[in-house]
């Protein structure tokens, strides 16, 4: 696996504190539509000036271009213009992650693929685990999912990487830690923890496509694109923990105001015997990446990798 990849999590946030509250203020100001517009001449500085994202952002494109499918929305040759892209939907993302978490009204149309396993786990008394990954924002999916389910949805992910965005959710909501489980002191308590949401009903989400900080170790290469990238075992182990069912959703804004959701069942329970535990771990990590692998096919410019997320192996 690659050093850069293993230490995506390492990457120092850029910008200031300052210019994510000035976000706010101009999205508290003038509303999303006009923030989205004002987007255009930050992202051109943060494109122009991050060279290490724009040439992994290439590598990315021309692996969806070389490996096309019936979905594929890369017909011609990638340019500087899919790479704006990617970085523009990623701004327009944390702009509506600032309206998701500050707990104002949201505002979408939605369109739902699956609605029927929101209306299967609405039956059951336990709760799942729903498996994503950084494709689209999850985000606006926990506030969409409120229409359709009285669950909670804790969400399992990283925050030390993220501490000027995770300083200026609190001062967006001081009640939004709440939902957020940080997975930097995973421990059995914690596990024990999910396991008595989950009997509440609660719905645990977790992002399956960054490896684990400190897991370097723990990742099982499978094939993405043509080339085999690695992927971290830890959601996988976890899952088998808790001994519920799994699901794979994945939410992707493809109009200003309008997103689509899919959502559908993946297991009905992740099982590792021990004489075949990493067979049985590769099996369902190879099954997530080419589900993954066909969502970035069809929507490239909402996967927000920008590192290199392919082994050193696969560029030589």
């Amino acid at each position: 696996m690659s050093q850069e990849a293993h230490r995506w999590h390492l990457k120092p946030e850029r910008g200031s504190e300052f210019g994510l509250h000035f976000m706010l203020w101009l999205y508290q100001l003038m509303g999303k539509h006009l923030t989205r517009l004002l987007l255009y001449p930050v992202v051109v500085y943060f494109y122009l000036t991050d060279r290490t994202a724009r040439k992994h952002s290439r590598v990315f494109f021309e692996r969806v271009y070389r490996n096309p499918g019936e979905n594929s929305a890369l017909n011609q040759p990638p340019s500087e213009w899919d790479g704006f892209k990617r970085f523009y939907n990623y701004g327009c993302a944390l702009v509506d992650s600032i309206e998701v978490w500050s707990g104002t009204q949201w505002f979408a149309n939605v369109t739902w693929h699956g609605l029927e396993c929101i209306k299967w786990l609405n039956e059951q008394k336990a709760g799942a685990v729903i498996v994503s990954a950084h494709l689209g924002n999850v985000d606006a999916m926990r506030v969409a999912a409120k229409s359709k389910t009285s669950k909670q949805i804790k969400v399992l992910m990283y925050t030390d990487h993220a501490q000027r965005f995770k300083k200026l959710l609190e001062y967006l909501n001081p009640d939004a830690s709440k939902d957020i489980i940080p997975l930097e002191t995973l421990d059995a308590m914690s596990v024990l923890e999910m396991q008595k949401l989950l009997e509440l009903g609660d719905t645990l989400g977790i992002l399956a496509d960054r490896v684990a900080v400190g897991s370097r170790d723990r990742t099982i290469e499978v094939p993405f694109f043509g080339e085999s990238a690695p992927f971290p075992q830890g959601p996988w182990i976890l899952a088998s923990l808790l001994k519920c069912p799994v699901f794979l959703l994945f939410c992707i804004r493809t109009d200003s105001s309008h997103y689509e959701i899919f959502i559908e069942p993946l297991a009905d329970q992740i099982i590792l015997p021990r004489k075949q535990r990493e067979e049985k771990l590769r099996y369902w990590i190879s099954e997530y990446a080419a589900r993954l692998e066909e969502f970035c096919r069809q929507y490239p410019h909402h996967w927000f990798n920008f590192y290199n997320f392919w082994s050193e192996d696969a560029h030589r």
